[in-house]
């Protein structure tokens, strides 16, 4: 049965992208050189009496870097007297520097206690604040934050205002930053530690700096050579399949996983981020030939991927393999038996001459079965089998925990229950395993749903097959002397699916019980703006199981589509949540009937506008 449905899913699943197109703005980025920005205080900035632009660790990096055989460029944005706070507030103007990596390193000033002063310019526990938001910002936009702890103070610094060494208020900082880099699992740079080490060998710090605190050219040397090992790890190796890319060649790749993976209801039954994956390397690589395999099926973990992969991945003599698994390891399968599956897989994969991208899986809602911090166990499990056997690590749970740490509303609109991303989610994890391969980060926001989106029920009619529609009220009415009228011979049956009183929480419990049930071959949903929900968090989850529940569990056996209250209630003006059904059925990667701008037409003249306009397109694809 398994096997069945891997076929299944290989037949909606794949994609090969051949077609030569114009070269697009991505391409052109693509191009550029990897930008890192280095951000902080005076320390980072650098430039003093002693110490020339040239002597920075900020320029020291990039010669080294590019030494190395690296396209790099550093820019540096260190301002002096800067704290975290103040970090924060033009933090927008270091993102739209476009960096690919940017390394964080403050405290110094943060700590200061100032003369006349009894505590430090900022609390810890502000600066901890400071720093998540920093990451969150970063992570979230794919952007790799790089945390550096200052160095240490010389013995003979200047005290604070208390009297103290500078150290004695800065060790505490020091500690929340190592803190920090490690609960949000962002690499550490400890320049601190490293002064202290050094220290303790004997150096005289007054001998690295140009006043007891700011590093004099040697100090920045000692800097560089701290950071370069990080960086470097942080860079990775390139990618033969990215050279491939960029030279145009044929590249295929297969994306290994369990139903994140494969294709279900939860990006509305079609495709899935393999799919999007595709058109994200064509977009980076626009003369590749890119062939996409599908290779997720539901609740398969590692152990399961182990039997099949010789079948499934190997048989396919893929350039890379993607592999996503862990959501259903962490519910029956040990940590240490899911590191070393992961290493077997690794391991076949390579022997066969595939290169390897492992991923993270996406953070989900705490369950007494998926608690969140046990999948965060499993993550670190990935990141170390990377990290040991040298294969890149796309962190999906790590930017996806970002955005829910930004907004969980915003997280919320890219899950369609619990577990599962829906089509904007999967968007997400497309453009962070395209950045991990690629190199750059590539925008899918306007890669629209397929069309012509009743291509089943078309097809029916067109070989005057019987054509059973399952529709809410009024398309229950309207529906089915629109088709007869275009397919006069055909047998088409509409049952009405009555919502008519119902709450969203409701109408959602009927999805439930009746679709998957009946097997329309067509499902309209139209949920009238009297349907209610306590707030906007339950209208997202009752909405996105009303869709849930009306698509087939895997691969599509019917059509379905939704059609905006706007249609069959126009308002003077939109309702609050108009928009969010409009974000929602966007996500689910379905087909949405809506009102044009400015329109007065009735609802059936709207119905007809759009079965028209998909026969045209259904045409158009033959």
């Amino acid at each position: 049965m398994q096997k069945l449905v891997f076929l299944l899913l290989m037949s909606f699943g794949a994609l090969s992208v051949t077609a030569a197109e114009p070269e697009t703005k991505q391409a052109e980025e693509n191009r550029r050189p990897l930008t890192i920005v280095t951000l902080g205080d005076s320390i980072t900035k650098g430039v003093r009496g002693g110490v020339t632009s040239q002597q920075t660790f900020a320029s020291l990096l990039e010669k080294q870097l590019q030494a190395g055989g690296d396209s790099v460029r550093v820019v540096n944005v260190g301002i002096g007297g800067e704290r975290t706070d103040q970090a924060l507030k033009r933090l927008d103007r270091v993102i739209a520097l476009k960096p690919d990596i940017v390394t964080v390193m403050y405290g110094t000033n943060d700590s200061y206690v100032d003369r006349g002063k009894k505590a430090s310019r900022i609390t810890r526990d502000e600066y901890r604040s400071n720093l998540n938001k920093i990451v969150t910002e970063l992570l979230r936009r794919g952007i790799q934050p790089v945390l550096m702890t200052e160095p240490r103070w010389a013995d003979d610094a200047g005290p604070n205002g208390l009297g103290e060494n500078p150290n004695v208020r800065l060790e505490g900082y020091v500690s929340t930053c190592r803190k920090t880099a490690k609960q949000r699992r962002v690499p550490l740079v400890d320049h601190f530690a490293e002064w202290t080490a050094a220290r303790k060998d004997g150096v005289k710090l007054r001998d690295l700096t140009t006043d007891g605190c700011h590093p004099n050219p040697e100090g920045h040397k000692k800097l560089v050579a701290s950071m370069l090992p990080t960086i470097r790890r942080v860079i990775g190796p390139e990618l033969k399949t990215r050279q491939k890319l960029r030279s145009g060649g044929k590249v295929r790749v297969v994306c290994f996983g369990d139903s994140v993976t494969g294709v279900y209801y939860h990006t509305g039954s079609r495709r899935a981020y393999t799919d999007i994956l595709g058109i994200a390397l064509r977009r980076a690589s626009p003369q590749a030939e890119v062939e996409m395999i599908n290779a997720g099926i539901s609740g398969h973990t590692t152990v399961n991927a182990l039997a099949r992969i010789d079948s499934d991945v190997l048989s396919h003599k893929p350039d890379l393999v993607t592999v996503m698994f862990g959501l259903n390891d962490m519910t029956r399968v040990t940590l240490d038996a899911y590191r070393a599956n992961l290493t077997t897989i690794v391991a076949k994969c390579r022997a066969i001459g595939s290169e390897v991208v492992l991923a993270t899986p996406n953070c989900v809602v705490t369950t007494g079965s998926r608690p969140t911090e046990k999948l965060i166990q499993y993550c670190d499990v990935v990141r170390e089998v990377g990290r040991e056997l040298g294969v890149p690590v796309c962190d999906s749970y790590r930017e996806l925990d970002a955005v829910r740490a930004h907004g969980q509303f915003d997280w919320q609109l890219l899950m369609s229950d619990a577990i599962h991303p829906n089509m904007a989610g999967h968007k997400r994890l497309a453009t962070a395993l395209a950045q991990t391969i690629t190199g750059r980060r590539v925008s899918l926001d306007d890669v629209a749903s397929p069309q012509p989106t009743i291509e089943k029920t078309l097809a029916l009619l067109r070989d005057k097959q019987p054509v059973r529609v399952l529709a809410m009220p009024p398309l229950d009415e309207q529906m089915g002397p629109i088709l007869g009228k275009r397919f006069p011979n055909s047998k088409i049956t509409v049952e009405s699916w009555n919502v008519d009183k119902l709450s969203l929480a409701e109408i959602e419990q009927d999805a439930k019980s009746r679709v998957r049930k009946m097997k329309p071959d067509l499902v309209l949903i139209a949920v009238p703006r009297s349907a209610t929900a306590k707030d906007d968090e339950s209208f997202v989850k009752s909405y996105a199981w009303i869709m849930n529940w009306s698509l087939n569990f895997g691969p599509p056996t019917w059509d379905c589509v939704v059609v905006h209250p706007s249609v069959i209630e126009p308002m003077e003006k939109p309702q609050s949540r108009d928009t969010l059904v409009r974000r929602l059925v966007g996500a689910q990667d379905l087909s949405l009937i809506d009102r044009p701008i400015d329109s007065k037409a009735d609802s059936t003249s709207l119905l007809s506008d759009w079965f028209r306009r998909q026969l045209h397109e259904s045409n158009q694809a033959k």
